[in-house]
């Protein structure tokens, strides 16, 4: 294949990439597309995650050629191509993913970006400044102060429903309900139902969140 057809092949794969990335960008408003934070730019944004599916499919392609390549020059030099265009495709990847493309996929409503387990916790924890939670040393959370008693509540209906979801969901990990009831009945006759929930919150990797504490205490005070 001489020049000419490699630079119309070219011509034709830059074209193509633009049409794309034009159907993408009028498409993105004709959906209903929105901004995921209000300091979000409407024009740039959509154009970022283009370019984003856009060097996802260019990295593979520089792969599959680079591959390609060696398999047809592979000689006495092979093993000094081979890791030099592991390295120039890593390179570029390292590039869009971390210095061109900064930020996390998970944004809040502030714009800001969550781009660790611990930053998530401390976000679903009620902890304003999440970001600054890596600074801290391992191990180590941010503790939302407590507000006091909760009120208590017995919930009916469809909140009622609604709690058991919760209280299903994050309280048979370690016990199974039929074995503890007796339990939390004896718990909530004693006025003690928040307290117990907040021990098991306090378990490693319980999952439970401050947002159910209140949930689950008041399916407890209305169950048993």
């Amino acid at each position: 294949m001489d020049n000419n057809s490699n630079g119309k092949l070219i011509a034709l794969a830059i074209g193509g990439a633009v049409l794309m990335g034009a159907l993408f960008f009028g498409s993105s408003f004709l959906t209903g597309y929105e901004l995921p934070a209000e300091n979000f730019s409407k024009i740039a944004t959509p154009l970022q995650s283009f370019m984003g599916w856009f060097l996802l499919i260019f990295c593979a392609s520089l792969i599959i050629w680079g591959l390609g390549r060696m398999s047809s020059r592979i000689s006495d030099k092979w093993f000094l191509s081979f890791p030099l265009s592991i390295f120039v495709i890593v390179a570029v990847m390292f590039v869009s993913l971390e210095v061109v493309w900064e930020k996390g996929r998970t944004t809040t409503l502030d714009g800001e970006s969550i781009r660790t387990v611990r930053q998530l916790n401390a976000f679903n924890e009620g902890v304003e400044d999440f970001i600054a939670v890596e600074e801290l040393p391992e191990g180590e959370m941010p503790v939302k102060e407590e507000t006091g008693p909760l009120p208590v509540v017995i919930l009916t209906g469809d909140e009622l429903a609604s709690a058991e979801k919760v209280f299903v969901r994050n309280c048979t990990k370690c016990h199974a309900v039929k074995a503890v009831e007796n339990a939390l009945a004896q718990y909530r006759k004693k006025g003690e139902a928040e307290k117990i929930v907040r021990e098991m919150k306090a378990v490693p990797n319980s999952g439970i969140r401050s947002s159910d504490v209140p949930t689950i205490v008041n399916y407890i005070n209305s169950t048993y």
